[in-house]
């Protein structure tokens, strides 16, 4: 940078870190953006916590703000809390609005699939906070062609049950085959009701428009009475349910 784009970048940090200070949220996103994604980033880098935390606040409002996803990261990979989960919070907001836009010519997919697997390595690191891996999970899937931000059998074997009830949410209707054997064992199977129910609602939501052999032959008996326990009157798994009694 010259001198003069020096100045007017800590010129337009002090702003965005001033707003904050004043408890103006609005203000210091307006900062943000009119100080742009490169001075952003910078800010995201800022050992100082308030400016880390003004960028962070501006990031998912600026210009070209899909290239903020890898600072995003590594921001949230820090050992501060209370600027790691807010970046998680950033990066899944951004992810969101390049999952439904179509690539910009001056974005390759090859720059997806690196901001992807950058999530993706904090989503499977079970030393980080369980939320900060859920909010990662959640931008990697986003970023993932196929919905999956880490491969499902990996991730529903994971300790941490609000991981496992997130790689389900996350997952594209209707489901694809391949990951019926994933989700009919984690019915049968897991130790948390919650996340049993999450898998097997997923499954049986497909009979409201496919055939209901192949799910049900991909739960079984087991997967099937494990729903009979504790279906309670979800509808999709009510669904399931009587479909097996005819």
């Amino acid at each position: 940078m010259s001198f003069g784009q020096l100045v007017l970048a800590a010129a337009g940090l002090a702003s965005m870190k001033a707003a904050l200070e004043k408890g103006d949220l609005d203000e210091a996103q307006r900062q943000g953006v009119l100080a742009g994604p490169v001075v952003v980033e910078q800010g995201l880098a800022s050992p100082d916590r308030a400016t880390r935390m003004a960028a962070i606040a501006a990031a998912p409002f600026v210009e070209d703000r899909a290239e903020l996803l890898a600072p995003l990261a590594v921001a949230a990979a820090g050992p501060d809390r209370r600027t790691a989960i807010p970046a998680a919070r950033a990066a899944r907001m951004i992810a969101r609005d390049v999952a439904r836009r179509p690539l910009p010519d001056d974005l390759a997919p090859e720059d997806v699939a690196e901001w992807r697997a950058a999530w993706a390595t904090l989503a499977a690191d079970p030393a980080r906070w369980v939320e900060l891996r859920v909010l990662a999970l959640d931008t990697a899937s986003l970023l993932a062609p196929d919905g999956a931000g880490l491969p499902l059998d990996a991730v529903l074997a994971d300790p941490d049950p609000a991981l496992r009830a997130a790689a389900i949410a996350n997952l594209p209707v209707p489901i694809p085959a391949e990951h019926r054997v994933h989700l009919a064992k984690t019915v049968a199977s897991d130790t948390d009701d919650r996340v049993a129910l999450a898998a097997g609602a997923v499954l049986c939501a497909d009979l409201a428009y496919d055939p209901p052999a192949p799910v049900l032959a991909a739960l079984g008996e087991p997967g099937l009475a494990r729903l009979r326990s504790i279906a309670g009157k979800h509808r999709d798994v009510v669904r399931c349910l009587r479909s097996a009694r005819k």
